[in-house]
């Protein structure tokens, strides 16, 4: 399953909300992530930073990903995010392979 690194802004009216309800948001994402077929790996606060927030998810695909995200951002959750596509060391090695194959069918740029 393809892995993200979402790092997100939270809106004021998001950090008010958590601040005036104390509300644990790491449960309210593991519980929409799974709900999407995904597992939530990790959940992590940021300060001094251009974000307040980065999560580590394994999500069944892009589609899953995205509707996910979205709910998140029409409710208001974040004003802006960065998202960041994972890879693993078995993605790196099943690269190599690939890389191999097509080298003999790559042609560069004439010079």
């Amino acid at each position: 399953m393809p892995m993200f690194m979402l790092m997100g802004r939270y809106s004021p009216e998001a950090v008010k909300a958590m601040m005036d309800s104390g509300a644990d948001r790491e449960s309210a994402a593991r519980e929409a992530v799974t709900a999407a077929g995904g597992k939530l790996l990790g959940f992590y606060g940021m300060f001094g930073q251009d974000y307040h927030v980065a999560l580590i998810l394994d999500m069944p695909g892009n589609a899953e990903y995205i509707g996910t995200l979205a709910t998140a951002m029409m409710a208001g959750t974040f004003s802006t995010y960065k998202t960041i596509p994972l890879y693993t060391s078995a993605d790196l090695a099943k690269a190599s392979a690939v890389s191999k194959k097509v080298r003999s069918a790559y042609r560069p740029p004439a010079a």
